[in-house]
């Protein structure tokens, strides 16, 4: 498969954090990420999308949830990020409210990229709509940056996979070689794109992720991730 370098081509300016620097060997401590894809929705089930079914979990996803919540209380972690969409949000809820935690919004994890048509290319993307948080929801939800609450507007696919690249960039400059452990909350496209990036593999989608399982990656001296388990 082709390196991280290749997506450069495609994006040209727009990705130059690509270059990250990975921390020298005297001070380097692995980065540990925990990805975990929402829980099953009714348009999962139905192939329907819309607000309700994008939104509501199925009766296999509240499981998945609850199921999901009890299995993350044998993980400690640093720090919670989590996609914009309220089907993201709504499968980390329980966990942060039940240990009484709060999660960063970051809009560039949403979905995307699941287009066919994959011929578009991207060197900046735009913002799109302020990111709702329900009431109930608020004392366990922050924005890290304002700019993080509005969401992008992904065009095509181009925009998407550079979308991509914001998340996979942010996470190498908040906490490459801090030793720290985060959980990242998402979807499917675009997760497996990410964990794709993170391996250093072009992001081609042909990573699988099951709902609210759990992706386990550890960072390497080199800057590139290892898969220690997926979908557990």
């Amino acid at each position: 498969m082709l390196r991280i370098a290749s997506i450069l081509i495609a994006t040209a300016t727009a990705l130059s954090a690509f270059f990250v620097t990975p921390a020298s060997s005297e001070e380097f401590k692995p980065l540990n990420i925990y990805y975990v894809r929402h829980g099953e929705t009714l348009g999962n089930v139905t192939h329907k999308h819309g607000d309700y079914y994008d939104r509501t979990f199925s009766e296999e996803g509240a499981r998945q949830v609850a199921e999901l919540t009890a299995k993350l209380d044998e993980i400690e972690f640093d720090h919670i990020v989590t996609s914009p969409k309220y089907r993201a949000m709504n499968t980390i809820f329980p966990y942060l409210k039940k240990h009484n935690l709060k999660a960063d919004i970051w809009p560039e994890l949403a979905e995307c990229c699941w287009q066919k048509e994959r011929g578009d290319k991207a060197t900046r993307i735009g913002r799109d709509d302020h990111i709702e948080v329900e009431p109930g929801m608020q004392p366990y939800f922050t924005f890290a940056e304002k700019t993080d609450s509005r969401e992008f507007k992904a065009r095509n696919y181009g925009d998407g996979l550079l979308m991509v690249s914001l998340a996979y960039e942010r996470l190498l400059k908040n906490y490459s070689g801090s030793g720290k452990t985060i959980l990242v909350v998402g979807h499917y496209h675009s997760g497996g794109r990410l964990i794709e990036m993170l391996q250093g593999y072009y992001p081609e989608g042909n990573y699988q992720l099951w709902n609210a399982r759990i992706t386990q990656l550890q960072e390497q001296e080199d800057g590139s991730f290892s898969l220690i388990a997926s979908n557990y």
